[in-house]
């Protein structure tokens, strides 16, 4: 599950020299060094639509959302977990337009331990989570099937018998083709990739770019069956993957760089978001875009005086409206959400709202198109309970 306990905490995990993976650690960053031109904030125009909190139900305390994936704007399904560390059961969430409802999920026999991560829907009577569950000797796939009514589970792959293995997201393109990404720590963690083919899950060879340091995918994004794109850390900064219905092939691995969320509209135009080094200790927001055939940087903004701001996921409802949400560490003791909005030529910031004096985080964010605009539903945690947005 995805707990954060202080600010300093988190810099100093992203800044440590060699970043290491652990089992249950929800979002993986590389330590980053080297000065790196710190950006200026922007901020939107505060007119128009806007994000506001939407009241969202939790099963325990804590309670966390760490995937949504939304259908259209009166159809999202999100995930996560919720109880205390060591104990989590599966936590899914059920947004109608107006309001979240839990959702059941099933149980499973003889785990300590059960968490989603991630959630792909292509219809309103088919979506995948995917995620973790603990069992005695190490950790177990977890994948489960949406209906329209009911989850069910999976039959998984088996990866080692004392692999411990955490998928962290999952990228439908039909009820058919879906492609699952993650990691397996044996030493050290390799990344990890599974493909569903309408009955059963395969695993895929994925390469590493190196096999003495881990590498750890965070995100899929497939806009074909034949073109998925993969992002996360490997042994010296960010980590692009593709895959081109066959096989996956390593794009980039450039150093001080980390990437944790992808969102691809098409063949030629992805959009990726991370963190990397900046001035100092700082670190900074960080946006990639694929037209293609390669990838460039674009300029991000970042909160003034933040010590560190990080991009957690993104999406894209088209090549000129993407959302990328996250968390600003803030100057003080509040850790607030960050949101930020690609118009087709640059990014800015958009205000979003903190319901904790504490912690506040966005996990994951998902858009579609509405009448007269775009939705987004994002959702996370704020102190120890669930948190939900919405930007319409």
């Amino acid at each position: 599950m995805f707990r954060i306990a202080s600010t300093e905490s988190r810099v100093r995990s992203l800044l440590h020299p060699m970043f290491r993976a652990t089992p249950g650690t929800k979002v993986a960053v590389l330590g980053m060094v080297g000065a790196l031109l710190a950006l200026t904030a922007v901020t939107a125009d505060a007119a128009g639509p806007k994000w506001t909190v939407v009241s969202s139900p939790n099963k325990g305390n804590p309670s966390t959302l760490s995937g949504v994936s939304c259908i259209s704007p009166t159809l999202c399904i999100a995930v996560g977990d919720s109880g205390l560390q060591g104990s989590e059961k599966t936590l899914s969430e059920k947004w109608n337009g107006t309001k979240l409802t839990v959702v059941p999920s099933p149980p499973t026999t003889g785990s300590e331990v059960i968490e989603l991560n991630g959630i792909s829907c292509v219809s309103a009577s088919f979506c995948i989570a995917v995620g973790r569950q603990f069992k005695s000797g190490g950790d177990v796939i977890l994948s489960e099937k949406w209906n329209g009514s009911t989850w069910s589970l999976l039959t998984s792959p088996t990866i080692g018998p004392d692999a411990s293995l955490d998928l962290n997201s999952v990228s439908c393109k039909t009820s058919t083709f879906c492609m699952a990404v993650g990691w397996f720590v044996g030493e050290p963690a390799e990344a990890f990739a599974m493909k569903w083919n309408g009955s059963s899950w395969a695993t895929e060879a994925v390469p590493d770019d190196s096999n003495t340091d881990d590498n750890i995918l965070k995100s899929v994004s497939c806009p074909t069956t034949t073109l998925c794109i993969a992002v996360g850390t490997g042994a010296s900064g960010q980590l692009i993957d593709k895959w081109n219905g066959t096989t996956w092939s390593i794009v980039s691995n450039t150093a001080n760089f980390a990437l944790f969320g992808v969102r691809c509209r098409s063949t030629t135009f992805c959009m990726a978001v991370g963190a990397k080094a900046g001035m100092g200790t700082n670190v900074v927001t960080l946006a990639e875009k694929f037209n293609g055939t390669t990838w460039s940087v674009l300029t991000s903004p970042n909160v003034s005086g933040s010590p560190a701001d990080f991009l957690l996921s993104v999406s894209c409802t088209g090549t000129t409206f993407c959302m990328a949400a996250g968390q600003d560490q803030g100057s003080g003791t509040t850790e607030k959400t960050l949101t930020e909005q690609w118009n087709g030529t640059k990014w800015s910031v958009v205000t979003s709202p903190n319901t904790s004096s504490s912690l506040n985080i966005i996990n994951s964010v998902s858009c579609t198109t509405a009448t007269g605009g775009n939705f987004c539903l994002a959702v996370g945690q704020a102190a120890e309970l669930t948190l939900v947005e919405k930007y319409s």
